[in-house]
């Protein structure tokens, strides 16, 4: 009985003594510690996407208000529409569709691994999905603000 109770005491101790090391190398854009450029690209990138999918509920909010506005505007008679007004909808209803469609169509195309093995071509394809991103999240935040000034200034 002593002898098992040593063995596991053994056991025990040398599986408390972890050697391996702290630091291991990032393989992912959520790792607080970003040593390389491969790094601090990638997490810009998942930077701006996150940004923008914050954004997305918020749009499509904005895009179903855009319709019932449209919607109540064509049940007036065509003397009281307000044309101007009706044309600023249309416009924000496409822009709202297109940062929407935008974000879509980068998420399906990103490829997370690409080029991993190449640093240089990891880098550049890095570079090109981040400037991709930014845009994608600009055109986002930028309708969401044009909305809220166009329901603002009709005091909607």
């Amino acid at each position: 009985m002593k002898q098992i109770l040593i063995v596991t005491l053994v056991l025990f101790i040398c599986a408390c003594n972890d050697t391996s090391p702290e630091q291991v190398d990032r393989k992912d854009g959520f790792t607080p510690l970003l040593k390389t450029t491969e790094d601090s690209l990638y997490h810009d990138v998942m930077e701006g996407h996150d940004i923008g999918m914050a954004k997305m509920s918020t749009l499509r909010g904005n895009l179903k208000r855009v319709q019932r506005e449209l919607d109540s505007v064509q049940k007036l008679p065509v003397q009281k529409i307000d044309s101007p007004y009706m044309r600023a909808l249309l416009d924000l209803q496409e822009e709202l569709n297109y940062a929407d469609h935008a974000m879509f169509t980068w998420m399906g195309e990103f490829k997370v691994d690409s080029a991993s093995s190449n640093k240089d071509k990891r880098i550049k394809y890095l570079e090109s999905e981040k400037a991709k991103v930014e845009k994608v999240r600009d055109n986002i935040l930028n309708s969401l603000q044009r909305a809220d000034s166009l329901f603002k200034s009709a005091g909607r």
